[in-house]
């Protein structure tokens, strides 16, 4: 029973001992959140607010200062008093035992002191917002008043700058002043709301007007003083080239330039009506024109000189070409009938005087066009620029043709030397053929040999024809040549098979009584031999066998033949 005892009083203990520390840290919580409360107190918004009352306001603007003020003080009366009521119930809620009531209502508190921070945070942006605004227009309402006195200034003192732009300009620095005094009543009046669009719209159409104000000048400038300047000395200017008896192609520049100043006075009238980004895009048309009617004077100014000098040039080319042309085709004529041209020399040589002959004609009709004084200098300078490069093509090729021709007679020499060397060499080949004292020749030696014979005879019937083919000739030349090389070959081929089969023989010859291969061998190879005139299958049959019989035989005497 004691232990029970104890054991109550000890739970006892633990929830009076629970509930103090609830209590005091309740307190404690509470006192904070009071503690905020009395920092927003303690801001005296009510005195901000009664100084933001000084500022005269009107309108729209006052109203919502009104309501600024009614929302504060419905804060002060209610919010804050709510807080303190609730606070006081807490403070004596504490003391019980409804703990779950007590934190509901410490959040509620909470709760409530936080909305109260937000707003009252709200009130003095808005407040200081509204000072903001004061402050804003009134300095607006200085610089503005000091700006378009300062443009109505310029306008008085320089509208020699502005043209006919100068009325549309002050029209509108009136509007804006206008626009102006509504803003500066306004804002007197603390009309801020209302002030607010306009001061938008104001400052938008002065920096547009000041925007004007520093591009048309230029502009204007331009248009009035700088194109009519040139204009003036592009007409003065054509009209003198015109005396100095000038043209120009595919350009009427009078014209031109009459149209360029009606262009002129039109964007004038547009710059009267202050349509800048139209003016600026039409005086970069109207520069370019200029700019073009410049140049082109300036290409038929720099192209006269250089006309005055290429023409006795191309007038010497010309007649140099033509003599060249002539001694060609004489030459071509005179070499036709002894030789066969079939390059196309005579065509190709004609193609190139027919030519010269339309270039002579061109030329002819530019002189006229000089002479006339209808000539354009630029036209004349590119069609005698071109003349000049189409005239050395000629001369290189009509120097190919005279230089290709030029070497037929030299070739033909050449080629009647080289003919009676191959009939010299032919007729030694056959000398020296009979001088082995064969019994006779191969076949297929006769035949290459005859082949090559015919050859010379062939060519030699050519080269005496009345009109020769040199380059047939000299195909001819290099075909015997290497035939003669083969021919000379050949006979070598069949001397040394001869006389190394005879020494071969008379060795076997030692070896046949002895040897019935060797007999068989020597009798075979004899017969090629004296029969069908085969000297290196005689050599073949009688080599084979001593090698057989006797190693090293066939080698030993083989060297001995070539000296070796």
């Amino acid at each position: 029973m004691l232990q029970v005892l104890i054991g109550l009083i000890i739970i006892a203990a633990i929830v009076v001992g629970g509930l103090y520390i609830f209590q005091k840290t309740t307190t404690n919580r509470v006192n904070d959140i009071k503690a905020k409360k009395y920092k927003l107190v303690e801001l005296h918004v009510e005195r901000e607010l009664e100084s933001g009352s000084k500022m005269s306001l009107t309108g729209e603007s006052l109203e919502e200062f009104k309501q600024l003020q009614t929302g504060f003080d419905q804060i002060r009366t209610e919010q804050f008093n709510n807080i303190d009521e609730l606070a006081d119930e807490i403070y004596r809620e504490v003391k019980g035992v409804n703990v779950i009531k007590t934190q509901s209502d410490v959040k509620m508190l909470d709760s409530l002191v936080t909305e109260a921070q937000h707003d009252v945070t709200q009130t003095r942006e808005t407040l200081n917002d509204f000072k903001k605004i004061d402050q804003k227009h009134r300095q607006a309402v200085s610089k503005l008043e000091k700006k378009y006195q300062a443009l109505r200034k310029q306008l008085l003192s320089q509208n020699f700058k502005f043209g006919d732009s100068i009325d549309s300009l002050e029209d509108q620095l009136s509007t804006l002043e206008d626009e102006f005094d509504k803003f500066s009543t306004l804002t007197t009046n603390g009309d801020h709301i209302s002030a607010k669009d306009i001061l938008a719209k104001l400052e938008l159409n002065t920096n547009h007007l000041e925007n004007l104000i520093k591009v048309i000048p230029d502009l204007y400038h331009q248009l009035e003083s700088e194109y009519t300047d040139q204009l003036d000395e592009l007409k003065s200017g054509y009209d003198q080239l015109v005396i100095d008896n000038f043209n120009f192609k595919d350009a009427n520049i009078a014209t031109e330039i009459n149209n360029i100043e009606t262009q002129r006075v039109a964007v004038l009238a547009k710059l009267s009506g202050l349509d800048v980004d139209a003016v600026k895009k039409a005086n970069e048309s109207i520069e370019r024109q200029i700019d073009h009617l410049y140049e082109l004077m300036q290409i038929e100014i720099d192209a006269r000189p250089q006309v005055t000098e290429i023409m006795p040039q191309v007038s010497k080319f010309i007649i140099h070409a033509q003599n060249q042309n002539h001694e060609l085709m004489l030459e071509l004529d005179r070499l036709g009938q002894n030789y066969t041209l079939d390059h196309g020399e005579l065509e190709t040589a004609r193609g190139l005087g027919e030519q010269i002959k339309q270039l002579e004609k061109d030329y002819q009709n530019d002189l006229n066009a000089i002479e006339n004084k209808s000539a354009i200098d630029s036209s004349v300078l590119e069609q005698q620029q071109e003349a000049l490069v189409q005239l050395e093509q000629i001369e290189k090729q009509q120097t190919e043709i005279n230089d290709d021709v030029d070497s037929l007679q030299s070739d033909e020499h050449r080629a009647k030397e080289t003919l009676r060397q191959f009939a010299i060499d032919i007729h030694a080949i056959k000398r020296h053929v009979e001088s082995l004292n064969l019994p006779g020749l191969p076949k297929s030696y006769l035949e290459y040999f005859f082949v090559v014979s015919d050859e010379i005879k062939k060519l030699d019937s050519d080269i005496n024809k009345i009109k020769i083919n040199m380059e047939d000739i000299t195909k001819q030349l290099l075909i015997v040549q290497s035939d003669l090389e083969t021919l000379e070959e050949k006979t070598n081929d069949v001397k040394d098979s001869a006389q190394l089969a005879e020494r071969l023989l008379q060795y076997a010859n030692r070896l046949r009584e002895d040897n019935v291969e060797v007999e068989v061998a020597v009798q075979k190879a004899q017969k090629l031999f004296d029969e069908s005139y085969d000297y290196s299958a005689s050599l073949e049959t009688i080599a084979t066998v001593l090698d057989k019989v006797e190693p090293g035989s066939y080698k030993r005497l083989e060297d001995n033949y070539y000296g070796k």
